[in-house]
């Protein structure tokens, strides 16, 4: 039995973008996850990561080599089917293979209360989570422009980096079965607008995610850096990495020449990545929104919900001013 690794109340923090400019962009971030999943799979080990399947909805999935890592890259943004992965995780580890893991916080702890024990050729990696969203909004938007298209969806693209980094959160491209595509991006994607303005279908839990903080149950964070100095930001995106354990440390330590690396103090990250410390606030009004894509549009759905979102907002904006002007 392996030791349990211990984890970094604190730990080496870095900004960092792989050398290779097309991982880079086909990365949602600087491309940390590929260049360490390379490592794993160079040195004749597997990784688990999210993927997506023909109906375009996300499960963990095995990557061998280098062309099936592939799909494992860039963000989902939705909750994505384990299945029985942990089973063949263990079956991996248990022969000596070397395992990557990649997955959401509560994913990862998931899989070592799975497995009761640590394994020395484990390497957990994490990203941070904003929350999970559900399947189901998903799908109901993605029908919705197949219909409208009249074509299939082979390929589902989030934070599109054609036109920056900096902007690719609401921009997603979405390909299709005839080699068209199309990019719905600002206002025009009402999916990420309703994820990241509102959080209409964020899993209830993650409300009150227990994965907050530090130290972190993984080896090694990945995430977008925001609030990187102005100096660095070329738009083409950097990679926010968290060296939590001595083994994440030796891995990174072995392929530094893969990257432009440049160390970060801890207490400098926080301020554009607030969900490392704090749970999204989950409305309960999601509930109904989920009910109602049942019966509704996702298009029909979000303007429904929205305009409720605007008038509370609109009001609690008015109960601030009163309480400023009662007080002078």
């Amino acid at each position: 039995m392996g030791k349990m690794i211990e984890r970094l109340e604190r730990p080496d923090t870095y900004a960092v973008w792989s050398k290779n400019e097309t991982t880079r962009f086909y990365s949602t971030s600087g491309g940390a996850f590929t260049e360490f999943a390379k490592y794993i799979i160079n040195n004749n080990g597997i990784v688990v990561g999210a993927k997506y399947n023909k109906n375009n909805m996300v499960e963990h999935a095995i990557a061998k080599d280098l062309l099936e890592l592939e799909a494992l890259r860039q963000s989902k943004y939705i909750s994505s089917n384990i299945g029985n992965i942990f089973i063949e995780i263990k079956k991996y580890l248990n022969n000596g293979i070397l395992v990557g893991f990649c997955g959401s916080p509560c994913q990862v702890a998931g899989l070592y209360a799975f497995l009761g024990k640590n394994y020395d050729n484990l390497v957990t990696m994490d990203f941070i989570c904003r929350g999970m969203n559900s399947p189901k909004a998903l799908r109901s938007w993605l029908s919705e422009i197949e219909e409208k298209e009249n074509k299939k969806i082979t390929r589902v693209w989030f934070k599109y980096k054609e036109g920056g980094w900096k902007t690719s959160p609401t921009r997603t491209r979405l390909d299709f079965e005839d080699g068209s595509y199309c990019i719905k991006d600002g206002d025009d994607n009402l999916f990420m607008k309703g994820y990241l303005t509102s959080n209409f279908y964020i899993r209830p839990c993650c409300g009150n995610c227990k994965f907050k903080g530090f130290p972190r149950k993984s080896d090694i964070t990945f995430a977008d850096f925001w609030g990187i100095d102005e100096e660095l930001d070329d738009d083409k995106g950097t990679s926010l990495l968290l060296i939590n354990s001595k083994k994440g440390k030796e891995i990174f330590e072995s392929i530094t020449e893969n990257f432009n690396i440049y160390r970060k103090n801890f207490d400098s990250i926080f301020g554009g990545n607030p969900m490392l410390m704090a749970s999204a606030n989950v409305p309960e009004k999601g509930y109904y929104f989920l009910k109602d894509l049942d019966i509704m549009s996702f298009s029909k759905c979000y303007k429904k919900y929205n305009k409720v979102s605007i008038i509370h907002r609109a009001y609690r904006k008015i109960k601030k001013l009163a309480r400023y002007i009662l007080k002078k």
